[in-house]
């Protein structure tokens, strides 16, 4: 019943934030036109280094184009839904969090569902377009929603999870920014590029690899029920931790004592 009810929470946050943003029409749909425009390059980049290199760690340009898809559609659907955690460090810093704890919702959903970033529906758009590019199979559109979600999870939760040391310490978010980053650009590439310790840390601390390759690979290139089950342990896992450790550093919050409301 709570899973349900926090479901509903987050799509009526979502249409509210989507009503907000659409009074300015115009605004509205440049910033997804420009989100898309500006992944775009990525296409013609690739497609120039593979007119040098056959293939990149036993991926071609097809292979390569998915992993970015995937990234592109994981990162749109985290900053689409969950753009307010993005905002997490400030309101910690600030002692904004006050607002939050007296709403009867889950705290944490309630940041993270406070605002919407309207371009990053442009990523999950454009993981659709490199599907039509790379000429993919039609079972593919529907593989890419799930996929994006596990995806996108991922990408929200380890964020969630390493800037809750902003509750212990000044500038704890610089180790999520430097994790969050590595994701982004780590995650883009095959696991063959990368030396045995490096895989390590791709696969744990820092889950690169789930973020991206692990989907991109047996989600669609060769599909395994099991590596299938294991993203979702993995999304599970990193979703639980992301709560555990934001309510941890809860208790050790300061109130900024600010008298404000949300409506």
């Amino acid at each position: 019943m709570g899973v349900k009810n926090n479901l509903k929470l987050i799509f009526s946050y979502f249409k509210l934030n989507l009503k907000k943003e659409w009074k300015y029409k115009s605004s509205f749909f440049m910033q997804i036109i420009m989100m898309i425009l500006n992944d775009l390059f990525f296409i013609i980049q690739w497609y120039v280094i593979f007119q040098l290199v056959d293939d990149i760690g036993g991926y071609g340009f097809n292979e390569t184009m998915l992993l970015w898809a995937v990234a592109a559609g994981g990162y749109g659907f985290s900053h689409a839904f969950f753009a307010g955690a993005w905002n997490l460090k400030d309101i910690v810093y600030e002692g904004k969090l006050d607002v939050f704890l007296t709403q009867p919702k889950n705290v944490l959903i309630n940041v993270c569902c406070s605002s919407t970033d309207v371009s990053a529906i442009g990523d999950m758009i454009y993981a659709f377009v490199v599907l039509a590019i790379i000429g993919a199979p039609w079972q593919w559109y529907f593989i890419m929603v799930p996929a994006m979600i596990c995806s996108g999870l991922i990408f929200l939760s380890v964020y969630v999870a390493y800037v809750s040391l902003c509750f212990y310490v000044k500038r704890g978010d610089a180790v999520a920014n430097s994790v969050q980053s590595t994701l982004n650009k780590a995650g883009n590439y095959p696991p063959a590029i990368y030396n045995t310790v490096v895989k390590g840390i791709l696969y744990t601390f820092i889950p690169a690899f789930f973020y991206t390759f692990i989907p991109a690979q047996y989600f669609f290139l060769t599909p395994n029920v099991w590596w299938i089950l294991g993203m979702i342990a993995v999304t599970i896992f990193w979703v639980v931790l992301a709560f555990v450790l934001f309510k941890l550093g809860l208790k050790r919050y300061n109130s900024g004592n600010l008298m404000s409301g949300r409506l």
